[in-house]
């Protein structure tokens, strides 16, 4: 009896070499045109840092700015920047040295009667509400060597939108940074730079100072 041969025979392969062959070239050409497309890529922009708000430009509310015959301002001709950062003063008008109290706290003696002149100097009612109103407010500020008389005062709006009481003490905190304890690598404020800045327009000197309000951040006196 003869053996009879495995039906079927051998078994072809699922792929041919051939076709094999094809599919290798058509995967390297791909992984290929992948690599030169990330290669030339444009490189991503960096986000762009926002802009800080804006100072206000438009027309500035009654009595944001004093009146230039009754508040010219007044300042301590002896007093210069290295005596303003000093905490050596005795109270007087004007201070001398022998204390032990920064310029602003031995100059500071704004009398009932000087505010209600001021009021009264500006055609004002005085409020008697606390100071919600109005501050009455020293152009040059003590603690940058302005007087406490009446011709450095007036009655300064704190309710007016933007550029008020509250914006100018945010600006003179600034100012006497700058004058006594400048940033690293910077020079002091000449200090009567920063007497002239306010003297001269303050809401000028706002906008110039404090353009990027984390300058200017909001400071308790």
């Amino acid at each position: 009896m003869t053996d009879r041969p495995e039906r079927g025979g051998p078994r072809r392969p699922l792929i041919s070499p051939q076709t094999l062959a094809i599919v290798l070239i058509l995967a390297s050409l791909i992984v290929i045109a992948v690599w030169l497309a990330t290669r030339h890529r444009a490189p991503s922009l960096p986000t762009p840092v926002p802009t800080p708000p804006a100072v206000q430009t438009g027309p500035l509310a009654p009595g944001t700015l004093p009146d230039r015959t009754d508040t010219p301002g007044a300042i301590d001709p002896a007093v210069t920047g290295a005596d303003i950062c000093a905490h050596d003063w005795a109270p007087g008008d004007p201070p001398t040295h022998g204390g032990d109290l920064t310029y602003s706290q031995a100059a500071r003696h704004t009398s009932t009667r000087l505010k209600n002149d001021v009021f009264e100097e500006y055609g004002i009612p005085r409020p008697h509400d606390g100071g919600r109103s109005y501050e009455v407010d020293h152009l040059v500020p003590l603690a940058l060597g302005g007087r406490d008389v009446k011709e450095n005062l007036w009655p300064e709006s704190r309710t007016a939108p933007d550029l008020n009481a509250w914006a100018k003490d945010r600006l003179e905190y600034r100012l006497y940074r700058m004058v006594c304890h400048p940033d690293a690598g910077a020079s002091p404020l000449p200090l009567g730079e920063a007497q002239a800045a306010l003297r001269d327009n303050w809401v000028a000197a706002y906008r110039r100072y404090c353009s990027n309000p984390a300058d200017c951040p909001a400071h308790a006196e």
